[in-house]
């Protein structure tokens, strides 16, 4: 064993960092039991219809799917890229101040960074989510 790994030290995690955390997590599946089989109900009630039309059908997808997910999504990304940047600026990972929802080892220098490169990585992708997304609702209404 070397001697970083001797003195380095542990953030014990906060049990309401793990309640914000599995809650975040379960208004994602509520919103996903909820919304994709209103959303699914909705569009065979317009495909029912003797006239059925793809702006009407659009708008459900947009209000049920799209506007829930890119609210989550932005969440998650602005979260994740703020503690990317807090993790590079500290160059310690967790971030003095942080509070984790589990038990997480101290790094310091070049193996802080690696956290902090993921995290800004999965907030960028979170954010690119949304433009796909957003991209699809342009394409939806493109035929109209």
């Amino acid at each position: 064993m070397n001697a970083n790994h001797k003195n380095s030290g542990y953030v014990e995690g906060d049990s309401r960092s793990r309640w914000v955390i599995f809650a975040y997590l379960g208004l994602w599946f509520l919103f996903g039991i909820i919304f994709i089989p209103a959303a699914e109900k909705k569009i065979d009630q317009i495909n029912a219809s003797p006239s059925p039309s793809l702006a009407e059908s659009g708008m459900v997808f947009v209000k049920y799917i799209i506007l829930p997910m890119s609210v989550f999504l932005m969440v998650q990304g602005l979260y994740l890229c703020r503690l990317g940047i807090r993790t590079f600026r500290s160059g310690i990972h967790p971030p003095p101040g942080s509070k984790m929802p589990f038990r997480t080892r101290i790094t310091t220098g070049n193996k802080a960074r690696i956290p902090a490169i993921c995290y800004m990585f999965a907030g960028v992708c979170s954010f690119l989510i949304i433009g796909l997304l957003l991209m699809m609702l342009q394409g939806i209404f493109k035929h109209v």
